[in-house]
């Protein structure tokens, strides 16, 4: 018993110095350690390709990464050139919205203009009333003789406007009566017409 105990332990140690000297061996070069330990190879081992010398699988595997990286390059190519549309479009909304500024601006102050002549205008009637107001009757007929009919009226209705918040009794009818009757007729006439068919 004590004999195979000592054989055995023998067999033992000499199958262990042998995997050692192979492993040895393996790590120096002088075996290729893989043809006696097939364990030892990875599953799925790195395939290196010989670019000088490919093999048909390595052709065919090369052609189709050059397909997926053409594809890659047209697919960036196509969003490249999408995105210069899109830049070019906002480019030109860019332009619309400045154009748009630039309108609006100019018809602000187109319309400040137009206010201030108005407010202009609405002053010198006022002052224009008054001292039709304060002139003789006839001599202000006189004056007003050769204005344009709107003028007339302008002033006319501003002197019943200047009676009305001073209390007294507006000199317009009576001015009217000064104007000769073809005259009188038409300044009466314009004067029921409303605002828009004035002008």
């Amino acid at each position: 018993m004590k004999d195979k105990k000592i054989v055995l332990l023998l067999l033992m140690s000499i199958a262990a110095f042998l995997v050692l000297l192979i492993a040895v061996l393996g790590i120096i070069g002088v075996l290729d350690v893989k043809n006696y330990f097939a364990f030892l190879e990875p599953e799925n081992p790195v395939k290196l390709v010989d670019i000088d010398y490919p093999t048909q699988v390595d052709k065919i595997s090369l052609q189709k990464r050059e397909e997926k990286l053409m594809e890659k390059e047209e697919d960036l190519a196509k969003k490249e050139n999408d995105l210069n549309e899109l830049a070019s479009l906002l480019e030109t909304k860019e332009s619309q919205i400045e154009e748009l500024k630039k309108n609006i601006q100019e018809e602000r102050e187109r319309l400040n203009m137009v206010t201030k002549d108005w407010d202009d205008r609405k002053k010198k009637i006022n002052d224009i009333a008054r001292k039709v107001t304060s002139m003789p009757p006839a001599k202000a007929i006189e004056m007003m003789e050769n204005w344009r009919d709107l003028d007339i009226i302008d002033v006319l209705r501003q002197i019943d406007k200047n009676a009305l918040d001073d209390g007294l009794q507006s000199l317009t009818p009576y001015l009217l009566t000064l104007f000769n009757a073809e005259r009188r007729a038409e300044i009466t006439r314009k004067m029921l017409l409303p605002p828009v068919e004035q002008n």
